[in-house]
């Protein structure tokens, strides 16, 4: 019984959430494509503030602009084990690492399609008839 107390201890909480923000920091700090994608993120969020819409473009924003950075951290998370473990040259594991980078690729583009349907609505108002 104690064990399970000791295992849920909010201190024991509190410091995965430090871990966590560690992991987002190195990400960051250490992935290009990461501040890239942080940068698009936050400039939708911007446009949705700005264009006032509606909760369930927020949804939809929020969900595809959370799916596009866990993909990012994933694929880092891929490459950096493969990298650590396997410092030759492989056809296989290159094949891994392109997958990876595929899903990033698809998950990307699913986003930009949602910014697409999410915002050009409003841009077209604005542009003159």
């Amino acid at each position: 019984m104690l064990g399970f107390l000791k295992s849920h201890h909010p201190l024991r909480h509190a410091r995965s959430f430090k871990y966590a923000f560690q992991g987002i920091l190195r990400a960051l700090i250490e992935e290009p494509n990461f501040r890239v994608q942080v940068v698009i993120v936050l400039i939708s969020v911007l446009l949705g503030f700005h264009f006032n819409i509606t909760n369930t473009e927020w949804g939809l924003l929020i969900l595809s602009m959370g799916l596009l950075l866990m993909a990012e951290v994933l694929n880092t998370v891929v490459e950096d084990t493969i990298d650590f473990f396997i410092k030759d040259f492989d056809e296989g594991i290159k094949v891994i690492k392109d997958l990876s980078a595929g899903f990033v690729l698809i998950t990307a583009i699913t986003a930009l399609v949602i910014l697409v349907l999410i915002f050009w609505p409003y841009f077209t108002i604005l542009l003159p008839a």
